[in-house]
């Protein structure tokens, strides 16, 4: 699953909630077994919602795995997100390998609109309560200890279901590139596990 808006002629998705919405259906041939939904970054936030509203609806084998998905309870701060401009873009995409031989100015156009709408949808996303789930993977990067165990608390605080955490080395961008991507694998191959056996316990118990 991808942001919408990021091909020719696709109408982007503006919140969080309507991503969720877009990309329920699109699953909807899997709702039959357990579910593990993932998420790094922005896309936890994305991640969340659909783990959300899935067990709202009543599914209860599903859970949510957060790449290093930043969350906070001030909410000064999280006012405070923008939009960037088109020159601090093009360094972001050059310095996180966004780029590719022969991409031309009019996609670097569309990742850039979708990335600003992305920004202005994690001002806007009130982060409700969650009935699943939930396994935070979190980045140690150099980022200093209280802000790490203040975002762990919060998304704590934002589910009432099972909820773990594991740390990584690296920073925030590392994470899918280097031999963490085994830790990551490890982690969602376990709330697999969890939430199959918690649905069999369920359905021998009637």
């Amino acid at each position: 699953l991808q942001s919408m808006g990021l091909n020719a002629n696709e109408e982007a998705c503006t919140s969080v909630e309507d991503m969720a919405a877009h990309y329920l259906p699109l699953i909807e041939p899997l709702m039959d077994q357990p579910m593990v939904i993932t998420g790094l970054s922005f896309g936890g936030l994305v991640a969340h919602e659909m783990g959300r509203l899935l067990n709202a609806r009543g599914k209860k084998d599903v859970s949510v795995v957060l790449l290093d998905t930043q969350g906070t309870h001030d909410v000064e701060a999280r006012r405070m997100i923008d939009v960037v401009d088109l020159p601090e873009f093009r360094d972001k995409l050059v310095r996180f390998n966004g780029t590719y031989p022969g991409i031309d100015d009019a996609q670097i156009e569309r990742y850039f609109n979708v990335y600003n709408q992305n920004r202005l949808a994690v001002r806007d996303y009130e982060v409700p309560v969650s009935g699943a789930r939930m396994a935070f993977i979190q980045a140690r990067s150099d980022l200093p200890r209280p802000f790490l165990h203040e975002t762990r608390a919060y998304w704590r605080s934002r589910t009432e279901g099972d909820f773990s955490v594991k740390l990584v080395r690296g920073d925030h961008w590392e994470m899918l590139e280097t031999d963490e991507l085994k830790i990551v694998k490890m982690v969602i191959l376990q709330e697999l596990d969890a939430i199959a056996t918690a649905s069999e316990l369920e359905a021998a118990h009637g």
